[in-house]
């Protein structure tokens, strides 16, 4: 809202005169207005007189006052032929004048406005007069309309305002409306004579005007370029807030200071020759390391245009500025990086190299170089032809490429030779990656070549020696495997000749010292019955004894015969052997076979090496462990035989166990024999415990050699 009128001093023989500044309305100097007011008429006193008598009926229409002194207002029929011929000229200018005009009395109050008020806002003067013409007025600019002409009245000050009235279309327009006080003769205040103008035009082009401004300031401000205007006396007139975030201030704390204060000496130095330039008319760009106060040392890419006026002279110049400081330190970075890129593959031996589609080469290191016998900088734009290639190779190689290219998959050629710039002819092994464009496009090849010269050498030599060591190796392993099988051959006759011994043994005692002791023992018998028949009862009862002794001392000799004799497997096989042999341990201690099912080994062999495990498990049981019990278990899990013999003694002797002795590692040796798992240890609780697994498709693979049927013996 514009402020109100403020008071200034008066000038001697002149009216208050007083002014005010800002908002959209403004107090107009005195003097001048009452001239301005003079010069439309000078019968400004006399219409102020010969209103007079109206005016108190007008107000009093306006004023609440009691109806009885309330005239009609309503012109009189000759009313207008009262008016002194002044006032209708004043009447008949102001109608035709291109201005909306009112006139107010010393109360505040309209008394008069022109037509082209009238026309403008549709309705009568009657009811425009008094406040009738505050109804047209926006709602949101009447209180501002109010105060401001209400301050001016009572200061007797010239008003500038703008609101927005209603035109008789219904749409509210903007009028800039300026009041002037009135004075009568002899300076007597009579009230206020106004005009407006429709500013609405005017008003949407400052708005559009404003909206470009805020609009291209909010696009400066908000543009990573920083943007600068400085006048020709090196002053900024302009800057945006990038820039002015660059130098750590607001846009409104440099505009209008030098240069040089805002940069600082150092940074205005760098920058003063590019300003001298463009001062000159000419157009600057360079990038430069400036050394900003706040910001540090940034790099920045600068542009200067010269600004010229209607005459073509410099007045100053437009700065565009990019921090480029970023962009440098990658530039930076990837110039290393090139370099350290440079530096390997010129140090890699293998030759690594970059063709386009004509086979020139875009790229290459030192090993090409050598190899071609030219430097880097010169393989630029060469092909393979331009050096010592042979057509073959050249034909080979351009095949290659094409291949790769075409098909867009890498290839490895194992082997090609290459002729070198000395004309020898060397070997490689050669990589080739198709390398794509933008568009998907494949026009280049990137190929690295390794040097396999001396290594294909070397290889010719190691496989020459590899293929002579084979054929040791293979006379060795043929030397071996008939050892093996000698030694096979040597171990099966072993085991054939202890069977045999083992037979002959259990003859001679069943044959010979069984029958002795048979014999010894009858004799025994019938000398105990001589004895008692002499009454030779100490004697007598000796010879008994012996005899006991004698007939036991038969028994244990026919047990160590069966157990030497070979096993002669009956219908129900291995099963009847281990029952057997089972029930002759029980003689001396609980021996019992624990056997879910009979178990099907239709082989002899695998059967009686399975029988002599078991047997000489027990054996050592009976003869090391001093068990209680023997359990025997044959099982059939999965096509996987179980046998394992148990006893509850206490268990055999770490040196058995850790030495492997005789009978453990002639049981092992048949578990190898026959194809199983030996393992032999200790119970959890108390005891030992052998386990031999067998496949059972082992078992009918294996055809391990018989041993000799024996001869059928019988008891004595």
């Amino acid at each position: 809202m514009p402020r109100p009128p403020s008071r200034l001093s008066k000038s001697a023989g002149s009216s208050p005169a007083k002014h005010r500044s800002g908002g959209e309305s403004r107090p107009l100097r005195s003097k001048p207005a009452i001239a301005t007011a003079r010069s439309k008429t000078t019968s400004a006193t006399t219409l102020s007189k010969s209103k007079a008598r109206s005016e108190d009926s007008q107000t009093a229409q306006i004023s609440p006052r009691p109806k009885k002194v309330v005239k009609n207002h309503t012109k009189p029929e000759g009313h207008d032929k009262a008016l002194t011929a002044i006032e209708q000229r004043f009447h008949l200018i102001m109608d035709h004048a291109p201005v909306l005009v009112w006139v107010s009395d010393r109360r505040k109050k309209r008394t008069w406005f022109n037509k082209p008020w009238l026309a403008f806002t549709g309705r009568s003067i009657k009811q425009e007069l008094g406040d009738g013409w505050t109804e047209t007025v926006h709602p949101d600019d009447l209180d501002r309309c109010l105060t401001i002409s209400t301050m001016s009245f009572d200061e007797r000050m010239p008003f500038e305002m703008t609101y927005r009235l209603r035109r008789q279309d219904g749409e509210y327009r903007w009028l800039l409306d300026k009041g002037t006080p009135l004075y009568e003769a002899g300076r007597q205040f009579a009230g206020y004579l106004g005009s407006c103008v429709d500013i609405t035009d005017r008003k949407l082009a400052e708005a559009a005007v404003q909206a470009k401004e805020m609009q291209l300031r909010l696009i400066t401000d908000n543009t990573p370029v920083m943007l600068a205007q400085c006048s020709r006396d090196l002053k900024y007139t302009f800057m945006n807030r990038s820039c002015a975030n660059m130098l750590g201030l607001e846009p409104e704390e440099i505009i209008g200071r030098p240069i040089v204060d805002v940069l600082g000496k150092k940074a205005f130095g760098v920058i003063r020759p590019k300003i001298m330039q463009v001062l000159r008319g000419r157009r600057i760009e360079y990038e430069e390391e400036i050394p900003y106060p706040n910001s540090g040392h940034r790099f920045v890419h600068v542009v200067y245009v010269p600004d010229k006026n209607a005459q073509g002279q410099v007045t100053g110049w437009l700065a565009s500025i990019t921090d480029v400081t970023d962009r440098r330190k990658v530039e930076d970075e990837l110039h290393r990086e090139r370099v350290f890129l440079r530096q390997v593959i010129d140090a890699t031996p293998s030759m690594i190299f970059v063709k386009d589609s004509d086979g020139r080469f875009l790229l290459g290191n030192a090993a090409l170089a050598h190899s071609c016998g030219t430097t880097v900088d010169k393989l630029a734009g060469k092909t393979d032809a331009d050096f010592h290639r042979t057509p073959g190779q050249i034909a080979h190689f351009q095949q290659i490429d094409h291949e790769v290219m075409s098909s867009g998959k890498a290839w490895r050629i194992p082997e090609e030779e290459i002729t070198q710039a000395d004309g020898q002819v060397r070997w490689f092994s050669t990589g080739k990656v198709p390398l794509f464009n933008e568009d998907g496009g494949c026009d280049k090849v990137l190929g690295v070549a390794t040097d396999i010269t001396e290594q294909r050498q070397t290889q010719k030599e190691l496989e020459q020696r590899v293929a002579e060591r084979t054929a040791e190796l293979v006379a060795a392993n043929d030397k071996l495997t008939a050892q093996m099988e000698e030694r096979n051959r040597l171990e099966n006759a072993l085991l054939d000749i202890s069977e045999q011994e083992q037979r002959r043994l259990g003859q001679d005692l069943h044959d010979g010292l069984c029958q002795s002791l048979s014999g010894l023992a009858f004799m025994a018998r019938s000398l105990t019955k001589t004895l008692e028949a002499q009454e030779l009862v100490g004697p007598a009862a000796e010879a008994a004894r012996l005899a006991d002794l004698l007939h036991q001392t038969v028994e244990e000799s026919r047990d160590i015969a069966k157990g030497l004799h070979p096993v002669v497997m009956d219908a129900e096989g291995l099963v009847s052997a281990l029952h057997e042999l089972a029930a002759r341990t029980s003689g001396s201690i609980a021996c019992r076979l624990r056997c879910e099912r009979m178990v099907p080994i239709t082989d002899n062999g695998v059967a009686l090496h399975l029988y002599r495990i078991a047997q000489e498990a027990v054996t050592n049981a009976l003869k090391h462990a001093r068990a209680r019990s023997i359990i025997l278990s044959l099982r059939l899990r999965q096509n996987v035989l179980s046998l394992s013999v148990a006893d509850d003694g206490c268990g055999l002797p770490e040196v058995i166990l850790a030495s492997h002795g005789m009978g453990v590692r002639l049981m092992k040796y048949r578990a190898d024999v026959i194809g199983a798992d030996f393992a032999i240890g200790k119970r959890k609780n108390h005891g030992t415990r052998m386990t031999c697994l067998l496949r059972m498709a082992a078992a009918e693979q294996q055809q391990p050699q018989a041993f000799p049927a024996p001869h059928p013996q019988h008891n004595g």
